[in-house]
């Protein structure tokens, strides 16, 4: 055992033991020789500084005006009494199937496990080198420039520190806006529970169905129908009951609601060549930012709910403070 241990160790000694190449290393430079002479006539440029302001023409002010088409109405229902004399349950039951939630990606960290230890890769050290030679070769091509002050010639430049511009609006007429009419109803006074009381809600608006994050951060800014149709915003007092309320409203794609602000936002995309509602098209893209403060931490920002629709996210890289 001890002699296979001397052996290795002789073996190892004599890879850094070898003979040395007595070559040299070539370093090729290359010198560039201009084929020409190009000779340029430059003229004096005297500055001139204007006491009056410089008139810059014309501005158009263009405003677009489009026509108005109203897709649906949203209908919010309003409970005859404000609570209970016992406790509220919710139950969340699944009437279609519930879109996957979006999964935050990972990257696993490259090396090895803990305690890993990398070998030197088996082989015969380097040779050194024992000079270098330096060679160089010619090319032709190109142009020398020589520039000349032509004589009695002089040229002027004026400096403005004022400028004037006149404005004038235009109107465009062409294209659709979208929007979302609104109806507020109030339930019936029998709908009142005296005792402990139940509600039903789509399994969609379940908390663990939502989503507020994304690769880890919290969702902070939406674009609401990045193609086209219209939004609808209103307040509700959390994620699930903004949710239930586009479960209830034919053609609504999603939702965002902010738990900063309380803001609920009803997402219905359309089609943009035909303007019809189009539930299963892109109804927002939500994101975070990049910046000193940001990202923010899961749960701080955007919950976001998708029924009939999809939603996009997307992220900045993080501001490390490098």
């Amino acid at each position: 055992m001890r002699s296979f241990a001397l052996a290795a160790a002789l073996l190892e000694g004599l890879s850094y033991a070898l003979p040395q190449d007595g070559g040299c290393v070539t370093v090729t430079s290359e010198v560039i020789v201009p084929t020409s002479t190009a000779t340029y006539t430059t003229t004096d440029v005297s500055t001139i500084y204007a006491s009056t302001a410089e008139d810059l023409g014309t501005f158009t002010l263009v405003t677009r005006e489009s026509s108005t088409t109203t897709l649906l109405t949203v209908t919010s229902t309003v409970p005859a009494c404000t609570g209970t004399n016992g406790s509220t349950h919710t139950i969340y039951t699944t009437s279609v199937a519930t879109p996957a939630s979006v999964a935050s990606s990972s990257s696993a960290a490259a090396g090895g496990p803990p305690g890993y230890y990398a070998k030197r890769a088996l082989g015969l050290s380097a040779r050194q080198t024992a000079c270098t030679t330096t060679t160089t070769f010619t090319t032709t091509y190109g142009a020398t420039y020589t520039f000349v002050a032509a004589p009695n010639a002089t040229s002027t430049f004026t400096d403005y520190t004022a400028f004037s511009q006149a404005t004038v609006t235009s109107t465009q007429y062409g294209g659709t806006a979208y929007t979302i009419a609104a109806v507020t109803t109030t339930a019936a006074a029998s709908s009142c529970p005296t005792g402990n009381a139940t509600t039903t809600q789509d399994a969609r608006c379940a908390p663990s169905a939502l989503i507020s994050a994304y690769a880890g951060y919290g969702l902070e800014y939406a674009s609401n129908v990045p193609g086209s149709g219209a939004a609808y915003t209103t307040s509700t007092q959390d994620a699930s009951s903004c949710c239930q309320l586009c479960a209830d409203t034919q053609h609504c794609a999603a939702t965002t609601w902010d738990v900063r602000t309380g803001v609920c936002t009803l997402e219905f995309p359309v089609e943009f060549d035909t303007g019809a509602l189009s539930c299963g098209s892109e109804a927002a893209l939500v994101y975070y930012d990049a910046g000193p403060d940001h990202p923010m931490a899961p749960g701080m920002g955007l919950y976001v709910a998708q029924l009939c629709g999809t939603v996009e996210f997307g992220s900045a890289q993080p501001d490390d403070g490098t």
